[in-house]
């Protein structure tokens, strides 16, 4: 059964309780299928601690280029001194072995159940729109998913490392190691995997202000010095205290930024087109 201006309240609350039971029936069948596989997952979830940025970037390097003595393997040798040596994750206990487990089934889980998950949201919320929505509706929800995705890659890719090696870099000169929670660090890197997600999702946002006309694209032009402002200055407090570091986090943010005054405008224009 489909929602419809047809149904009563309680018929719109059944439905939405039949899409989240099913939701989360798919949730909980996929968290058991990704026990099958906790070891690539867990090897997943850790690569940015076992392979510091620096590491990585000299590692393209040397498969783009070579080692034949340019610039650029110089380059890949000094970005291989400035490596963190690896993190250690720790099991500090049964229970925090139990719970760095069932946080990563849970994640993963989730990510295989996300298909079923939007379906069902997509399926409840979709007969309920006029004919003028359902144009908009399947490319927005579309467009929100990608940026989502993009933040998490970008995040787990580039974001994530960096942070990991300016951590484990902390207080090295006096002679501090790195000995982590396992399960401190599977909920931090989940967490940040998610806030980047969601911060990606800055031009949507930019756009839907723009709509609804609380602020316009140009308004968005004459604070975007503020913005960048704020953005190089978050950086550079994230980021370890080196430039490539520092750009590999801004320079993203800002372009989402210049996007997001794009889309504000093509909010604004798009009354006038319908006209």
């Amino acid at each position: 059964m489909a929602p419809n201006a047809s149904m009563s309240f309680l018929d719109h609350l059944e439905e939405l309780r039949r899409r989240i039971i099913i939701s989360l029936i798919a949730i909980v069948i996929c968290t058991f299928i990704s026990l099958w596989f906790k070891d690539s997952a867990v090897q997943i979830i850790k690569r940015p601690a076992d392979i510091p940025l620096n590491a990585q970037l000299a590692n393209w390097i040397n498969r783009s280029v070579g080692s034949d003595g340019s610039f650029m393997a110089f380059l890949s040798i000094v970005l291989k001194a400035k490596a963190v040596s690896t993190v250690q994750l720790n099991k500090i206990g049964a229970g925090e072995a139990i719970m760095a487990f069932l946080k990563i089934a849970v994640t993963f889980g989730v990510l295989l159940a996300s298909p079923v998950v939007l379906y069902q949201a997509w399926a409840f919320i979709f007969p309920a729109l006029t004919q003028q929505e359902r144009k908009f509706a399947l490319p927005l929800f579309l467009i929100i998913v990608f940026f989502f995705l993009v933040g998490v890659v970008f995040a787990y890719l580039i974001v994530l490392p960096v942070v990991v090696q300016f951590a484990a870099g902390l207080f090295a000169n006096v002679g501090v190691g790195n000995l982590w929670s396992i399960d401190k660090y599977v909920g931090f890197a989940t967490g940040m995997l998610l806030a980047f997600g969601v911060a990606f999702e800055l031009p949507i946002v930019m756009a839907f202000l723009s709509r609804i006309g609380v602020i316009n694209a140009q308004g968005f032009r004459e604070r975007q010095r503020y913005a960048v402002m704020f953005i190089f200055v978050a950086a550079a407090l994230l980021t370890p205290a080196d430039l490539l570091s520092m750009l590999l986090m801004a320079i993203p943010l800002i372009l989402l930024y210049q996007l997001g005054i794009f889309l504000a405008f093509l909010a604004e224009q798009e009354p006038e087109s319908n006209a």
